[in-house]
């Protein structure tokens, strides 16, 4: 019992989780009666879900939000449900379950259209629902929302969303063989990212120009556009980005018939991170 008191209420929810793991109503439920007399039980299991969430507790987050969402619903809250559904969409996906993450998204994208306008949720629902219709290879609907991402950050001047917009759209592009389109949303993109001083994004922008040129069968020059994206990524160091630079060039490299480059880039992007994790490991 004095363990029990001395547990937060987010530890409890973690402990119910756990003990319902087979039954996920009654994991529910559980929770709901822990909300206080007159408390808000969706605003509770909203809550409840992104602590959840926040530790990658996906199936249980989505659970209790499903709940909250159609309370929301009930309850006529509409910009609570539109942004709870914007977090589900891609969280559902992120667990395997594509078309279920893009129902979730649609359903924001629906309720969106009902609230004042609100330019932060259309891109953020757009965003979500092309990386998911790419996910799925349907080229056509994933052009259609990065183009919209894309007209709604440079509506409100977010210099940060049209980029990562038109990266994909260069991705999307690239799919489907479209390499003058691709090259242009490419250069945009650095161009874009050279303007905001965001090396980081530089080297990003780097790294989809070197892929056209890898896709157009130019070797030799994807290579350089990699080793430009590196020279961007030591200024503001991003393992992620390092890693995705050096096996781009292993590709180009194997694609020139450079063997021992390529075994040398490849061991580089395996090898980004590994003295951190080796720390870790020997602190245990």
């Amino acid at each position: 019992m004095s363990d029990r008191k001395s547990q937060t209420v987010e530890e409890r929810v973690v402990a119910l989780l756990k003990a319902n793991r087979k039954d996920l109503r009654a994991f529910v439920r559980a929770v709901e009666a822990l909300v206080p007399p007159d408390g808000d039980v969706a605003g509770f299991l909203d809550e409840m879900g992104a602590s959840l969430a926040s530790e990658d507790r996906t199936i249980g987050a989505l659970e209790l939000w499903d709940k909250a969402a159609k309370m929301y619903e009930e309850q006529a809250r509409l910009e609570e449900v539109a942004g709870l559904y914007a977090n589900m969409g891609p969280i559902a996906a992120a667990t395997g379950d594509i078309p279920r993450g893009i129902r979730f998204s649609r359903k924001a994208e629906e309720l969106a259209v009902q609230l004042e306008p609100d330019p932060e949720l259309v891109y953020h629902v757009s965003s979500d629902l092309g990386a998911m219709y790419a996910e799925l290879g349907d080229w056509e609907k994933a052009m259609y929302e990065d183009s919209r991402a894309l007209e709604v950050s440079r509506a409100t001047d977010n210099c940060a969303g049209q980029i990562n917009a038109l990266l994909a759209l260069a991705q999307v592009s690239l799919a489907r063989h479209d390499l003058v389109s691709a090259r242009s949303e490419a250069m945009g993109t650095f161009s874009l990212a050279h303007s905001c001083s965001d090396s980081v994004l530089e080297a990003e922008a780097m790294r989809a120009v070197g892929d056209v040129s890898e896709a157009a069968g130019e070797h030799e020059q994807a290579i350089r556009q990699y080793e430009q994206g590196l020279a961007f990524e030591v200024m503001s160091p991003d393992p992620e980005i390092r890693a995705q630079l050096h096996f781009a060039m292993s590709m180009a490299c194997d694609a020139m018939g450079d063997a021992a480059r390529a075994a040398l880039e490849r061991n580089l992007a395996e090898t980004v991170g590994l003295p951190e994790d080796e720390d870790s490991d020997s602190d245990a």
